[in-house]
């Protein structure tokens, strides 16, 4: 990993567009904790991620306003993993949280822990 990538960084590469074109901290916010869920089910072996999968899409259905949206997310998720697998295949490492910081109208900062750092990175 360079020196000049960070963790945060590494979020908004997997993330794509995800990432772009919210309306919202709480949308924002909302949408990293999904980059983050993916990232971390990326780091299992192959059939512990369709499992682990399959198990949250279960845990959305009731947050899900129909089955078009729960498909999406499991797509989304599994175009995340499979970035993070191709951008960052030697990183072993989970994200524990991220935080969003609106710095201003449109505009967000965040704050993102790897599981064996302490320290937060920024992007």
């Amino acid at each position: 990993m360079s020196n000049n990538t960070n963790v945060s960084e590494m979020l908004i590469h997997v993330g794509g567009d995800l990432l772009k074109s919210v309306s919202s901290l709480q949308e924002m916010q909302a949408r990293v904790d999904i980059v983050i869920t993916a990232w971390n089910m990326s780091l299992n072996p192959r059939a512990d991620r369709k499992v682990k999968l399959k198990k949250f899409i279960k845990k959305q259905r009731d947050f899900a306003p129909n089955k078009e949206a729960l498909k999406s997310l499991e797509a989304e998720i599994k175009r995340i993993m499979k970035q993070k697998s191709l951008l960052y295949p030697e990183i072993e490492s989970g994200i524990t949280k991220a935080e969003v910081i609106e710095k201003a109208k449109d505009e967000y900062e965040i704050k993102a822990y790897f599981k064996d750092k302490d320290a937060a990175t920024e992007a």
